[in-house]
């Protein structure tokens, strides 16, 4: 109608009412559902050196005008000459609350278990305040920053638990048609020793295919400040993949 108004016509339950245009924020929004992929990787060598190694990653998505859900785990596992190289297993929950379609609060969780960084289990619990810079199917980008507990169990070093800062990012951008490259970092600068830290990397490259499958090499990267004794403070993972996307 005139003046950018439009009319809702008269139905069985209400009669017909006028909206100002700039008050629409969408005309029959899609239902809100689960998105997410899937990527397994492995390889296999015989001969002079006997390895083998897979790797399970998986990440899921919900999202609403003011909600949104996420989840993920991964899972990675090697051996060569008959003796166990790495097995390592990471997931975390977390949940947004949008107050404005920029700005978001959280509450999450991480868990990391590495055997051969002594790690049986790390727990880290956190809530914050995050805000939203970009959020469409060519880019993503998102900061947050909020305080986390965590509770560390070794298999033979001391147990420990303090609080630290939880400074998260994540990024995604599609380079081309062919080609996506995303960066997900989560970084945790303990509050009781100042310069002792922990910090989770997952940076990736996916290449469509086809039918929602895509060939994904990822870059996995863990550090921690202060390991226990004899372990090295960082852990890098290398994974090359066929992604399926639901």
């Amino acid at each position: 109608m005139e003046d950018s108004k439009v009319i809702v016509e008269r139905s069985d339950q209400r009669e017909a009412t006028s909206v100002d245009w700039k008050d629409v924020t969408s005309i029959n929004p899609p239902p809100s559902k689960w998105t997410g992929s899937i990527t397994v990787g492995a390889n296999d060598q015989t001969g002079n050196t006997e390895t083998f190694g897979a790797a399970i990653d998986f990440k899921a998505l919900r999202q609403t005008e003011t909600n949104r859900f996420s989840l993920g785990y991964l899972f990675n596992y090697s051996h060569a000459n008959g003796a166990i190289a790495a097995r390592n297993q990471y997931g975390f929950l977390k949940y947004d609350y949008f107050f404005t379609p920029k700005f978001y609060g959280f509450v999450g969780t991480e868990l990391l278990s590495n055997t051969f960084q002594d790690l049986k289990l790390r727990v880290a619990v956190g809530l914050g305040g995050g805000y939203q810079v970009w959020n469409n199917p060519i880019k993503f980008l998102s900061f947050d920053v909020g305080l986390s507990y965590i509770n560390e169990d070794f298999t033979y070093g001391n147990d420990e638990d303090f609080l630290a800062l939880r400074i998260g990012a994540n990024f995604r951008y599609k380079l081309a048609s062919f080609l996506a490259f995303s960066d997900s970092v989560i970084f945790y600068p303990q509050l009781n020793y100042i310069g002792r830290y922990l910090l989770h990397n997952e940076a990736a490259l996916s290449a469509p295919v086809g039918s929602g499958w895509a060939l994904k090499l990822a870059n996995i990267l863990d550090q921690n400040s202060n390991p226990p004794p004899a372990t090295e403070k960082t852990d890098i993972q290398w994974i090359l993949g066929l992604q399926y996307s639901f």
